[in-house]
């Protein structure tokens, strides 16, 4: 898969991408997929950096990330998340997660807004 280097960031991108077919994105988010399942450690905070107008998450609310629910083509990586006592799925893109997972999400979400 085709992705340019000019910084750590986008070399960690392209570590997780460079054997993937350029014509085949399932297959680059299933293997996103499998580095997120073995790097994240569930759960973990995250808070809500961009939302749709009308959701019930609303942008800065705090979450609980329980772990990977599908691949959507059109969405990404979408995730289970605890919010208080009810439980929803949202686009990982749209999370800004906190601690060591942090980073990892943000080279998840950087991708996936430049594919």
């Amino acid at each position: 898969m085709k992705w340019e280097i000019h910084c750590k960031q986008d070399e960690r991108i392209y570590n997780v991408i460079k054997d993937m077919p350029e014509d085949d994105e399932i297959k680059v988010l299933e293997e996103w997929e499998k580095y997120l399942n073995a790097k994240l450690k569930f759960p973990f905070e995250a808070k809500v950096v961009e939302s749709d107008y009308d959701s019930i998450i609303k942008v800065g609310d705090r979450l609980k990330v329980l772990g990977i629910g599908m691949i959507d083509d059109l969405h990404g990586i979408i995730v289970d998340v605890k919010k208080g006592r009810r439980k929803y799925c949202i686009e990982l893109c749209l999370l800004e997660a906190e601690g060591e997972e942090k980073e990892i999400v943000d080279d998840y979400s950087v991708w996936f807004c430049n594919r």
